[in-house]
């Protein structure tokens, strides 16, 4: 490959070029689309371009007592470098260089194909599980664990319907009902939310299931987003009611019969969390790596920045 990397300003990024290159990249996510990243971080991002767009690096960043910094927004789990050839160690060692000084402090996620550079930087190891569903569904069932089995077997004697949803108020709602004391600013985190998924909707690039008692009442309610061969159990969350007749477990173990026998991967999105890795475990997951890196070039006096 021949060219140059640049440093662009959000205003300076041509966006049917940017989707475009994550569409044709051999490691595209949905999360490097310029909707996802746009409605997740306020627009607040730049990129690191190579050529014609022919590799991109998008910059996610905020500002903190005057100083501006890179970090990773909630439910995006993966950026990094998106590529239309095979990522190298050198070539993603220059995309690292190129990172401008003025980003003072670094806490973000790389994607599964950006394994190695050779900067003295610290890294994490993340984990997220995955499902390959291009079996039949019988076969992907058999390596459920027992508890797994049990809880959808005991749902199923009861009986269950599943629907497609498109109130997406409702998957947002029901989310926050369940889980939105683990989130700050839960006002804006909302929005957020709602615009991404309304947007993944609009491109094709995301659905919503829901599963109901017979009696008509909500047990479960998620969204799913789906590009680049991959389905990703994003947003999610029981009612207290579906809590009872662990519709979690139904909702997830119904999309998967939905879309097995396909060459797709289902992917849980984590967790380095003991108890929900076991949850994800028990559907027969297995792990998949990636890398989160940090540096701290911020001055004595301002060494911890905690992420928006």
């Amino acid at each position: 490959m021949k060219g140059t990397i640049k440093y662009l300003k959000h205003q300076e990024i041509d966006f049917i070029k940017w989707d475009n290159a994550i569409e044709k990249s051999y490691n595209g996510l949905v999360y490097a689309y310029s909707f996802y990243l746009n409605a997740m971080s306020n627009s607040r991002w730049d990129a690191l371009v190579y050529g014609d767009y022919e590799a991109v690096f998008p910059l996610v960043w905020n500002q903190k007592f005057g100083f501006k910094y890179l970090y990773q927004p909630y439910f995006i789990q993966q950026l990094g470098l998106f590529s239309k050839h095979k990522i190298t160690t050198q070539f993603l060692d220059e995309f690292i260089q190129a990172i401008p000084s003025k980003f003072r402090y670094w806490n973000i996620q790389l994607n599964s194909e950006n394994v190695t550079f050779n900067h003295g930087i610290s890294f994490i190891n993340r984990t997220t599980y995955q499902i390959n569903l291009n079996k039949d569904y019988i076969s992907i069932y058999d390596n459920y664990n027992a508890d797994a089995k049990k809880n959808i077997a005991k749902s199923t004697q009861i009986g269950f319907d599943v629907k497609l949803n498109y109130d997406l108020s409702l998957v947002v709602d029901t989310f926050f009902d369940a889980y939105g004391l683990h989130y700050p600013n839960q006002i804006l985190l909302r929005k957020q939310i709602k615009h991404c998924i309304e947007s993944a909707s609009n491109s094709n690039k995301g659905f919503s299931r829901s599963i109901y008692g017979l009696d008509g009442k909500l047990w479960c309610v998620g969204y799913f987003f789906m590009a680049h061969g991959y389905i990703h159990y994003a947003i999610a969350a029981p009612t207290d009611e579906g809590k009872k007749f662990a519709a979690t477990h139904l909702l997830i173990d119904e999309v998967i019969k939905e879309f097995s026998g396909q060459k797709l991967i289902f992917d849980f999105e984590g967790s380095d969390i003991k108890s929900v890795a076991y949850f994800y475990s028990k559907f027969g997951s297995v792990p998949k790596y990636y890398l989160q890196i940090k540096r701290n070039r911020l001055p004595f006096w301002c060494r911890f920045l905690k992420k928006d």
